[in-house]
């Protein structure tokens, strides 16, 4: 029987070994396949340029490609590529025009507003822009408005869909009770949200009050831009926001409201504009300007996404201090260097990294001006990193802010005790399990991580204080944990300016008193089939699928990814929320 057994348990291995180096010599044979470089595409006179913009636009996309796009994961665009290529197009002969044929974007309204400053600029040159949409949501139809005349497909199970500004948040405690879950969760700072999610089944008065502001301002920011942009009255636009009888805006209704030009069908406009299949350009198509490097360089760093201990993988876009501060120090040693900007995009983290940074970015700071440039979002942590500057840009629509810290620590005792699972301990010392997940926290441990979270928030605001230049007392003011738009964060004197990522390059250069220079991008872009072989490749490639599988459950997805954060790293400087609409 032992022998049978056995037998059977080889040939399973054999299979199995079978099966993944099949997989494997099918993923390679993928990989060969999309790394050969096609031929670039002519450009013929009178082509036009196509933004089928869709899905996730990030800041900045530091691999030049990504061999699994289209298997694996869904594409990812880039704010910096498709705003250079904008560029790009303004200033080339053979472009004489531009399609935007947005879907289901999913980006911050910062990003939006750098894509529409571009095509702004191109505007300007002379050259026009055509939106076409078969089903136009909220941050589709606000990129639309952007162009010279905006087009909607006749059918009648096309439209467009206007809610609003907001953002969801899952609460996770009573399921958490039920399975016996228990997250202790210690705030600096009435207003400081993260943490809710687990340990309340709605938000507190003072962050729903707060939040309530913030969405209020973006949501009024985003009616005048429109109204503006489409030459409609405000209050018509806010009544079709906010009165109209249908969900789904109709062609005739589109029509009647001005947020449209023509009902066409694509094809037919084409026909219209003579675009043919030659003289249509996508945006993989164009390529991106060769930068020159000369003696008196910008250097422009991205730091994007959650302030971890360690990355999160290869697909999730993050900011560790090892991974940063090795490009600062590579900076502060280029004498070609002369200033630097650091667009911050992140919601924060890990309070300790985001200090270990601050601290790297003052070393800097006394050798080259630094110059920030805000994103979506630069709270908490992001915002951490932030203050140590000579000059803070932000997005008319970024969101900062959000100085506070908060503790979470998990336990699952009552749990365990339910299934049927005890732990034994043999330790020494007071503290020894105090961050276990199987015991019950003394109130020792609270009272001391009550202690140590009172000591990082006062470590936080005096890094605002000095690097802002304001009083310990008027920063207690604006801190809290509340965040702020754009426009209060310059009334509180979070910020300097509002302005675009061109004016923070602009001041740095100013700073450094250059009057021509070039500017250098960091990270500098590398090949994805490198870094994917090099770090962990079934790991990274494992956790490439599950969270592709689960992505469509975004809060369930951050609600992980913030679980796995904390998991070592208590202590976090994080904002809750983000804008979905």
């Amino acid at each position: 029987m032992k022998s049978k057994w056995f037998s059977l348990g080889c040939l399973t291995s054999i299979v199995i070994i079978i099966i993944i180096i099949f997989s494997l010599i099918i993923t390679f044979g993928i990989l060969g396949k999309r790394l050969q470089k096609p031929l670039p595409k002519q450009i013929m006179d009178g082509s036009w340029l196509k933004l089928d913009l869709s899905g996730r636009i990030i800041d900045y996309n530091e691999f030049e490609d990504n061999p699994f796009t289209g298997s694996f994961s869904e594409k990812t665009n880039s704010v910096h590529d498709i705003v250079h290529k904008i560029n790009k197009a303004a200033h080339d002969e053979r472009i004489i025009g531009i399609i935007l044929e947005p879907q289901f974007i999913s980006c911050g309204y910062a990003n939006l507003h750098e894509i529409m400053n571009a095509l702004n600029d191109f505007k300007n040159t002379g050259k026009e822009i055509h939106a076409y949409l078969d089903l136009g949501l909220n941050k589709d139809y606000f990129l639309s408005s952007v162009a010279n005349k905006i087009y909607l497909n006749p059918s009648a199970s096309a439209g467009i869909l206007l809610t609003g500004v907001g953002g969801g948040m899952l609460f996770y405690k009573d399921m958490l009770d039920k399975i016996g879950v228990e997250f202790n969760v210690i705030h600096a700072g009435k207003y400081k949200g993260a943490g809710e999610t687990f340990s309340r089944n709605k938000l507190s008065e003072p962050v729903k009050k707060n939040l309530d502001r913030l969405f209020s301002n973006v949501y009024d920011s985003v009616l005048l831009e429109i109204a503006e942009n489409r030459n409609i009255d405000i209050s018509e636009l806010i009544n079709i926001y906010e009165k109209r009888e249908e969900l789904f805006i109709n062609q005739e209704s589109a029509l009647e409201y001005n947020l449209i030009d023509e009902l066409t069908f694509k094809e037919d406009l084409y026909k219209e504009l003579g675009i043919s299949k030659k003289r249509l350009i996508t945006l993989s198509d164009y390529d991106i300007p060769k930068f020159k490097t000369s003696n008196a360089n910008i250097a422009v760093v991205y730091a994007q996404g959650g302030i971890v201990m360690q990355s999160l993988g290869l697909n999730t876009v993050n900011i560790t201090a090892n991974k940063l501060n090795a490009i600062l120090d590579k900076i502060e040693r280029d004498n070609d260097i002369k200033g630097v900007v650091i667009r911050v995009n992140s919601p924060g983290g890990s309070a300790l990294v985001s200090e270990i940074i601050h601290s790297k970015i003052k070393k800097l700071r006394e050798v080259k001006p630094v110059v920030i440039s805000m994103g979506n979002v630069a709270a908490s942590g992001g915002y951490y990193i932030s203050t140590e500057s000579d000059y803070i840009f932000a997005d008319p629509y970024t969101i900062t802010g959000s100085i506070g810290v908060v503790a979470m620590l998990l336990n699952i005792s009552k749990m365990t005790d339910k299934i049927g699972i005890n732990e034994e301990d043999l330790s020494k010392g007071k503290f020894t399990n105090a961050l276990s997940i199987y015991s019950k926290l003394e109130e020792s441990t609270i009272v001391s991580m009550r202690k140590s979270i009172q000591s990082t928030y006062l470590e936080f605001k005096q890094r605002v204080a000095d690097g802002r230049e304001i009083s310990l007392e008027d920063v207690e003011q604006i801190a809290q944990g509340q965040v702020w738009s754009a426009e209060d964060a310059l009334q509180n004197n979070l910020i300097d300016e509002t302005g675009m990522i061109s004016d923070a390059i602009t001041k740095a250069a100013e700073l450094s008193n250059l009057d021509e220079f070039t500017i250098e991008y960091f990270p500098k872009k590398k090949s994805y089939l490198e870094e994917f072989l090099k770090d962990k490749l079934d790991v990274d490639l494992a956790e490439t699928v599950i969270s592709n599988q689960v992505k469509g459950e975004r809060g369930m997805l951050k609600a992980w990814q913030l679980f796995k954060s904390i998991k070592n790293d208590p202590l976090q400087a994080v904002m809750p929320f983000e804008l979905e609409n």
